[in-house]
């Protein structure tokens, strides 16, 4: 029987579920630090969690503390006893430290055209002459000065048309229009034109990335990012797609999660910028099929059933307000089309701001991470598909994994002779856990000192430093417990090298299947996007042959894709246009059904050779 664990997210940090020990005990011995400035006593109430699982109730001093919070869910994780297992919520309040989330991507050039503009103007006010009505006259002078577009038929929404009459009046008909490049008018206000402002949000299952934009030249003016919230209900896209089919209000629930997120996000660019979010009309959000859907407050339920269809698939514009965004009442929001059920908006996006459309060289474009989006452009065709990589390359189903944090191992280097490692941590440090980076470069490293056979296991017939027999087989001991941020050994087990294994094989055979069907042979260039492949080492990831045919100096990290090409649809109305046409030419290979995929896995299995 699996032994009771404690999942503490977003750091993807798990441990023993002890019922004699506290929460905060858990998440030291786990590696998640959170804030106790009072030491674990119920005073300062700065050690706040959600806990979904089942916990002794709170006592009254607790309660207390806890003021307008209290809930079966919030709770003080200093006194907060749990039983079996369970997964707790660290809120940013919370936390040690901050999670390190990729924002830059990589350089683009487009014309800027963008969909939504602001325009000063003139209105005549009404005399004796032309008592013609206020909305009338706006529309007349409008026409006059909106420039590069046919005749439009101008629509006014009862939100804008309410109070014009005033709004011409007070600044003697002097008025900056908004408006889409449809007719539809976006906001009326007196006097000389201020900000209009977008928004370009990278929705991904792990993080959410919002860039806020002057529309008026394309400038990005603040960057903001957080973890997915909901996280906290499943790691990855298939345990949410489980929830929403479980209950309506699970997927409400996720909804509203991932709303306010950006909501916040939108906010706290605009105090950045110097601006308000009632500026901002325009919103791009590019994310994976799943949570395309659960923004939208679409049944994702089918996306996890053959043959993976989903509710739509091209792109879509929705009122702002629909959603809650906390934008201005009229905004838009646009999401691209997607391609096929585990091949989104995200994916498509990458292949923009990667020119997938323009090359002349076998190029290959992969964003690693639970869900690993690959897409194979030659001169002639685009071939893409989507691998289920599972959570070992973020840290998950690694004993002492965690994402990308202060803490963290990203690297580490062994000499020779497998003496002693030397270990790069994200912010210097003791560290506390390993991230995917890291564990890509701990096993290239073991691969190629021979401790590990091609199979994947430690070899038992070779002495090695820091190799022993732990409770559950081999393990290696990459830091003992004086050296860690925990008080424990540091150990990469055989189950963790399984789970990376498992992870590698199916990025590898997705990359072969797709060089077949392509009649390609080598591939001229890797561009890596996401922030797991951001931190990769080109030479660990060959040297664990996860990228098959490609040597390291083909390979190219290329920052957060899916984030650069969510800016490029927003600036520009005619990369809207482009990413329709790159979906229609994309061809979606479904390795589930191909007849050669079972043995592409077993083939990528192989650590060497």
């Amino acid at each position: 029987m699996p032994e009771d664990q404690i999942l503490f997210q977003p750091m993807g940090r798990r441990v023993r579920s002890q019922t004699d020990l506290t929460l905060l005990e858990l998440a030291n011995r786990a590696g998640a630090g959170i804030e106790a400035a009072c030491g674990g006593k119920g005073r300062c109430g700065k050690c706040r969690v959600k806990i979904r699982g089942e916990a002794l109730p709170p006592d009254e001093s607790e309660q207390e503390v806890l003021g307008a919070e209290k809930s079966e869910s919030c709770r003080l994780a200093c006194q907060t006893y749990v039983r079996g297992s369970a997964s707790v919520w660290i809120p940013e309040a919370s936390r040690l430290h901050r999670q390190v989330i990729l924002t830059a991507g990589n350089a683009y050039h487009v014309e800027l055209d963008p969909g939504v503009r602001t325009l000063e103007i003139q209105v005549p006010l009404p005399d004796l002459q032309d008592p013609s009505a206020d909305r009338e006259r706006m529309i007349d002078t409008l026409n006059r000065s909106w420039e590069g577009d046919a005749e439009i038929e101008w629509e006014t929404p009862l939100s804008v048309l309410r109070g014009l009459e005033e709004k011409l009046r007070s600044d003697n008909g002097r008025m900056a229009i908004t408006a889409d490049r449809e007719g539809k008018i976006l906001d009326i206000r007196p006097g000389t034109a201020s900000a209009c402002l977008g928004l370009a949000v990278d929705l991904g299952t792990t993080t959410v990335v919002a860039y806020l934009v002057d529309l008026s030249d394309g400038k990005v003016l603040g960057v903001q990012a957080d973890m997915n919230p909901q996280v906290a209900e499943g790691e990855d896209v298939v345990s949410r797609i489980s929830l929403c089919h479980q209950a309506p209000e699970n997927l409400e629930r996720l909804s509203r999660m991932v709303h306010e997120c950006i909501a916040r996000l939108a906010a706290d660019a605009c105090r950045e910028a110097g601006a308000v979010p009632g500026r901002i009309f325009d919103c791009t959000v590019v994310g994976n099929t799943a949570m395309h859907h659960i923004f939208l407050g679409l049944n994702p339920a089918h996306l996890a059933m053959a043959p993976y269809t989903p509710v739509a698939s091209g792109g879509l514009t929705v009122r702002s307000s629909e959603l809650d965004l906390g934008l201005a009442a009229e905004a838009r929001v646009y999401l691209p089309p997607v391609k096929a059920g585990f091949v989104g908006a995200d994916a498509v996006a990458m292949a923009m701001a990667l020119d997938a459309d323009q090359t002349s060289v076998p190029t290959l474009m992969v964003d690693l991470g639970t869900n690993g989006e690959i897409v194979l452009a030659t001169r002639d065709r685009i071939l893409c598909c989507s691998t289920a990589a599972g959570p070992a390359f973020e840290g998950g189903h690694i004993l002492w994994g965690m994402r990308g944090a202060p803490g963290a191992v990203d690297g580490v280097r062994l000499s020779q002779a497998g003496g002693v490692p030397v270990l790069s941590v994200i912010g210097g440090g003791a560290p506390r856990g390993i991230c995917g980076s890291g564990l890509v470069s701990l096993v290239s490293e073991l691969v190629a000192a021979g401790a590990i056979t091609p199979a994947g296991a430690f070899d038992p017939g070779i002495p090695f430093p820091r190799l022993r027999d732990g409770q559950e087989g081999r393990e290696y001991v990459l830091a003992a417990a004086r050296e860690t941020g925990t008080g424990r050994d540091l150990v990469l087990t055989h189950r963790d090298l399984a789970q990376l294994q498992l992870a590698k094989a199916a990025i590898h055979a997705g990359i072969s299947l797709m060089m077949e069907e392509l009649g390609v042979f080598r591939i001229s260039r890797v561009l890596l996007a996401g922030a797991f492949g951001n931190y990769l080492d080109p030479a660990c990831a060959c040297g664990i042959r996860m990228l098959p045919g490609v040597t390291a100096d083909r390979v190219t990290a290329v920052g957060n894709a899916a984030g650069t090409g969510a800016v490029m649809a927003l600036v520009s109305r005619a990369q809207r246009t482009r990413a329709q046409a790159l979906v229609d030419q994309m061809e979606y290979l479904e390795l589930a059904v191909h007849p050669r995929f079972k043995e592409a896995y077993l083939d990528g299995m192989a650590f060497n050779g």
